[in-house]
């Protein structure tokens, strides 16, 4: 059972002594703790289906097969998930509060500055969600940008779906960052904005928690065209910089669950199918942008 850890509330005093554990353990690698046998901390969002806590506390999504699959033929057989606001992710793998981030997070070259990345594990579309009838008509990024009145919202933190709304001609001055989906539906519903923009898979989980008949995707959508290329978001695991020995080794654990027919059966309950998987794509490719 792979069980959470939150920073938030009243797990403050347990968020200072992991850091304080985490001071103390500085000099060690992430291999040097998988051979000392420590307990390896996964950094999350509750970012469904990649990654999120059930009702038991129990870490669950795509991701979380994928890396318990990987770390299983690594010698790993548990792992302590620590449940962080999306934007603060980065900041708290480099703070070592965690050891690998799982929450869908996209491949990007300034990320690539700060962190490592793993080989791709997905490759997903953009969605939008407005109120229910979609009044304002909206179906493309595009459309924002051909009125200055209208507010697209986003997930702080996600720098790339929103560069996707300014590639299709939306000024930044349009953007409206908020923490996270509960709070995007918020200000949709309030009227603070007018549709905000979600990973399409991510989209569909959110509204089926949501549950809210207020709020629709809009649909048909079509996806951004950027430099004559559809977008499409494509993420993975991240480690520290210097944990360059670890990343080796797991890469290639886990490409060979990647490669295998095993990994679409993996992913399947999870919404994904087999063109979410990126074919011919590499980290090193998309760090370069």
């Amino acid at each position: 059972m792979t069980t959470f850890r939150s920073l938030f509330g009243k797990a403050a005093i347990a968020g200072l002594a992991l850091s304080l554990m985490s001071g103390m353990a500085a000099a060690q690698s992430l291999m040097e703790k998988i051979k000392s046998g420590e307990i390896i901390r996964v950094g999350f969002a509750n970012e469904a289906p990649f990654s999120s806590a059930n009702a038991n506390g129990e870490l669950v999504g795509s991701d979380i097969v994928l890396l318990r699959a990987t770390l299983e033929k690594m010698g790993v057989k548990e792992f302590d998930g620590v449940l962080t606001p999306f934007g603060s992710l980065i900041p708290g793998l480099k703070a070592k509060r965690f050891d690998i981030i799982a929450a869908g997070l996209y491949i990007r070259p300034d990320r690539c500055k700060q962190v490592a990345f793993a080989e791709p594990i997905f490759a997903v579309g953009d969605a939008i969600i407005v109120p229910a009838g979609n009044p304002k008509k909206l179906s493309a990024l595009g459309d924002f940008a051909k009125d200055s009145k209208l507010k697209l919202g986003y997930t702080t933190g996600a720098g790339a779906m929103i560069e996707h709304a300014y590639a299709s001609g939306m000024p930044k001055e349009q953007a409206v960052a908020l923490p996270d989906g509960p709070a995007l539906i918020a200000a949709l519903k309030a009227g603070r904005i007018d549709a905000f923009i979600y990973p399409s898979l991510s989209a569909q989980e959110l509204m089926k928690a949501a549950n809210d008949p207020a709020i629709e995707r809009a649909d048909p959508f079509t996806q951004p065209v950027v430099n004559g290329k559809q977008v499409l978001g494509v993420g993975s695991f991240a480690v520290r910089t210097d944990d360059a020995e670890f990343l080796k080794a797991f890469n290639e654990a886990m490409l060979s669950i990647l490669n295998s027919p095993d990994y679409l059966k993996m992913i399947e309950p999870f919404g994904f199918s087999k063109a979410d998987i990126p074919v011919g794509l590499t980290t090193a490719e998309l760090c370069k942008g």
